[in-house]
């Protein structure tokens, strides 16, 4: 199976894009490289806000979507249920984000929807694998008289409630990713930071951001514990609500539901062009997408295996020894 992903990666080797965009992108290297390794640390503004902020939207994303997704799970074998969760999570949190702008603006509920949505069916599904593989002897023990809800709270979910905290730390990671990277469309967290360091140029700055997120990543099992979720609800809570929404506008998500998403020959009254118009869409934008994203993740997917092969073979003989 490896050396199967191994030679597609190869077949899709010369079909990728991997020219290099810039005049001189070894000046813009030794640019970036000289910033990170002095980072200007006093260059960013309200650098504790964009790092509250940025747990805050994981923090409150992630246990949106994992409280969905524990809902969905006992559930998950029902088709309506499994394609529901199928369908929000096969959708990136940055397209999210960009669709939720259409409706909400620049505001919490963008961000905390682009991350709850996705990582509510991710969450249906591994969090239902492992009810499945929980010891079913408790709940069998229970007899047949008992209702389904009973059984899962008290014969099931408990077995399996160990890996489920454990996966919902991963996730909250994760969470931290997606949410620097919902900067990226204009919300207040250290993605915003980075974006506009990185316009400007500012590589030290930009630098002392990469800093920062790492250490944050890094140390997610000391300042995240059981114990203290309620805690971090409760400031993730306080940290969304000073988030000032700039105003929309009236209608927003009517206009959204009965324009924005209506394919434009609908809109303007010709359902006989629809197909055409699909037509130019499809071979325009949408096939040539398709390709090229298949081909990215397919390399990048052989490179990432590659690195970390090539770490644990580095790593692991030193542990052990």
């Amino acid at each position: 199976m490896v050396a199967g992903f191994v030679v597609l990666a190869a077949a899709c080797l010369p079909l990728a894009d991997l020219a290099v965009a810039g005049h001189d992108p070894r000046a813009a290297l030794m640019r970036m490289g000289r910033g990170f390794l002095s980072p200007d640390f006093g260059a960013i503004e309200q650098i504790l806000r964009a790092l509250a902020l940025t747990v805050a939207f994981a923090v409150a994303g992630v246990a949106l979507g994992g409280a969905a997704g524990l809902c969905l799970a006992p559930f998950y074998r029902l088709w309506p249920v499994r394609a529901l969760a199928i369908a929000v999570r096969s959708v990136h949190e940055l397209f999210w984000a960009l669709l939720l702008l259409q409706v909400f603006g620049i505001s919490v509920w963008s961000g905390v929807l682009a991350i709850a949505l996705p990582y509510a069916g991710i969450f249906a599904k591994v969090l239902s694998e492992m009810l499945d593989e929980a010891d079913p002897r408790p709940a069998a023990w229970l007899g047949p008289r008992v209702d389904a809800l009973t059984r899962f709270l008290w014969a099931r979910a408990p077995l399996a409630g160990p890996q489920m905290a454990s996966y919902a730390l991963y996730r909250l990671e994760c969470g931290l990713r997606s949410s620097a990277v919902l900067g990226f469309v204009g919300l207040p967290t250290l993605g915003f930071q980075l974006d506009s360091f990185f316009r400007q140029g500012d590589y030290g700055a930009a630098g002392a951001v990469m800093i920062l997120y790492v250490g944050l990543i890094a140390s997610i099992r000391l300042w995240m514990r059981p114990r203290l979720v309620l805690g971090w609800l409760v400031f993730a809570a306080v940290m969304l609500a000073t988030v000032r929404t700039p105003p929309m506008g009236q209608g927003a998500l009517w206009r959204f539901l009965s324009q924005d998403i209506i394919p434009a020959p609908l809109r303007q009254g010709d359902p006989a062009g629809l197909l055409a118009w699909l037509g130019t869409l499809m071979q325009g934008a949408i096939l040539p997408g398709l390709v090229a994203t298949l081909i990215m993740a397919q390399l990048a997917l052989v490179l990432a295996g590659a690195v970390a092969f090539v770490a644990q073979a580095l790593i692991v003989p030193r542990v052990t020894g």
